[in-house]
């Protein structure tokens, strides 16, 4: 008889989990945001405002001649962006980032004959590639098995690299020529390519799951030359401030 009650007790044995699992299950459990391992990067889209620092020759003419301020090179922009952890804490991350933006003007102290305005716009767009490292002091989360992580609910971080952008300046319309003050049809363009380092900071705030938003400031140090339609001026100055916020799906 006792060897027929000796199976039936190792079965219920087998089968009743120890302290240690069930308190693991149970911290499992009581978290519906856990993920299965940790994630291995994301994808995000972000809504950025751009605040140009437009400093130099370029700007300060334009400024003093038609009714452009500083402030009006404001923008928005739209930017994708992809991070692949290397460790718990350090991503490498690339963005594409697009902002196109006209400024309709005159001139501030010359009309025509018939007292109407002297009318151009102005237009600044740029494509900016950005490749970096971001360092979460926090980390993304913690490991409570082998399978599962608990993203942390916010998750601060900050970066540093280098942005490729390409440019596109152009003002057209009607200008006048200060040798004999007659009103002339023109266009003036110049474009090209420039590269310069960024550093940035934000959080990532986690709305579920593998949905966090994202909120970051950046600024970006940039400056190019201009084409022979700028005769004289030392350049243009493209580096900029600027704030975001949008989605990150962490995979």
């Amino acid at each position: 008889m006792a060897l027929a009650f000796a199976a039936p007790a190792r079965s219920q044995e087998e089968q009743t989990p120890t302290a240690g699992q069930s308190a693991s299950s149970s911290r499992i459990q009581d978290s519906p945001d856990f993920l299965f391992g940790r994630p291995r990067g994301f994808v995000g889209l972000n809504g950025t405002w751009l605040f140009p620092r437009a400093s130099g020759d370029l700007f300060d003419f334009i400024g003093d001649r038609l009714t452009v301020n500083r402030s009006d090179f404001r923008s928005s922009a739209i930017s994708g962006a992809i991070g692949i952890a290397l460790s718990s804490r350090f991503d490498v991350v690339t963005q594409l980032e697009v902002s196109k933006h006209a400024i309709a003007s005159e001139y501030r102290d010359y009309v025509k004959p018939d007292r109407s305005s002297i009318a151009q716009t102005t237009t600044l767009d740029q494509t900016t590639i950005t490749g970096g490292i971001r360092f979460s002091p926090t980390g993304r989360g913690r490991e409570v098995s082998h399978y599962a992580f608990i993203p942390r609910h916010v998750i601060p971080y900050v970066g540093a690299g280098l942005n490729v952008e390409y440019y596109a300046f152009e003002q057209r319309g009607q200008f006048v020529d200060f040798v004999d003050l007659k009103i002339f049809d023109d266009a003036f363009i110049s474009n090209g390519w420039t590269v310069g380092p960024y550093a940035d900071a934000g959080a990532d705030l986690q709305v579920w799951r593998r949905l966090f938003v994202n909120v970051g400031t950046r600024y970006s140090w940039m400056h190019s030359s201009l084409d022979p339609d700028f005769v004289g001026f030392h350049g243009i100055d493209l580096s900029c401030f600027s704030g975001s916020t949008g989605i990150r799906v962490v995979f």
